[in-house]
């Protein structure tokens, strides 16, 4: 009985912790922070580009590691077609560590299959499809806990930053997902090249971002 109360004593203390992390974009050249101070609007040669943190932790996917994920839109304001792919965006933390984000497909195949049938600990299973469909009704009118059963893995891919080309006067936006912990980290920076672009050279856009614990 003492280790079960231990264990969710911890759990409650590491759920705290990461509720209190809060990632703010930094002031940037050509850049302007909305005034909410969450998200930052930087312009570039034929690109403008908002971006902020979305989820420092998706836990409510039940991911063994910590993903985060950043909601991003990039709007065309040239007159020719510009390119991006999920390899053209990385995190660069203050140590030089660098994260590539993560494809749709890489975030499905780290969700379990099972998770929908769990709570959070204590770990409560369902048996019959009705207490299934009675418990998701509660918590979706009465709570805002990120219950594991509700999981729907088709998200991770309407939800995300499309891919390829961006046309003329259009734009985009989606989520970023990096295998990251936020808040283990100081500041990084969110790196963005077109598709082609050397990574040897300077990103196109560099967004600074500082984490406050």
């Amino acid at each position: 009985m003492y280790r079960l109360t231990y264990a969710f004593l911890l759990l409650l203390v590491t759920l705290s912790g990461c509720a209190s992390v809060k990632v703010l974009p930094q002031p940037v050249a050509s850049g302007v922070v909305n005034p909410k101070g969450d998200t930052v609007t930087v312009a570039g040669k034929s690109i403008v580009i908002t971006a902020g943190v979305a989820d420092t932790d998706m836990v409510n996917y039940n991911i063994e590691n910590m993903i985060a994920s950043f909601q991003v839109e990039i709007q065309n304001i040239g007159d020719t077609e510009v390119a991006f792919e999920t390899e053209g965006f990385l995190l660069l933390d203050s140590t030089g560590k660098q994260y590539v984000a993560l494809s749709p497909e890489r975030i499905r195949q780290m969700i379990a299959k099972d998770t929908y049938y769990l709570l959070p600990y204590p770990y409560v299973g369902f048996y019959y499809l009705e207490d299934y469909e009675h418990a998701s009704f509660k918590n979706a009118t009465n709570s805002r806990l990120p219950y594991y059963y509700e999981l729907y893995p088709q998200d991770v891919y309407s939800k995300s930053l499309p891919q390829g080309a961006v046309i003329p006067k259009a734009k985009i936006s989606g989520l970023l997902y990096f295998h990251v912990d936020l808040g283990s980290l100081d500041s990084f920076k969110l790196l963005v090249y077109r598709k082609g672009g050397s990574k040897s050279s300077d990103p196109d856009f560099s967004i600074p971002f500082r984490v406050f614990k």
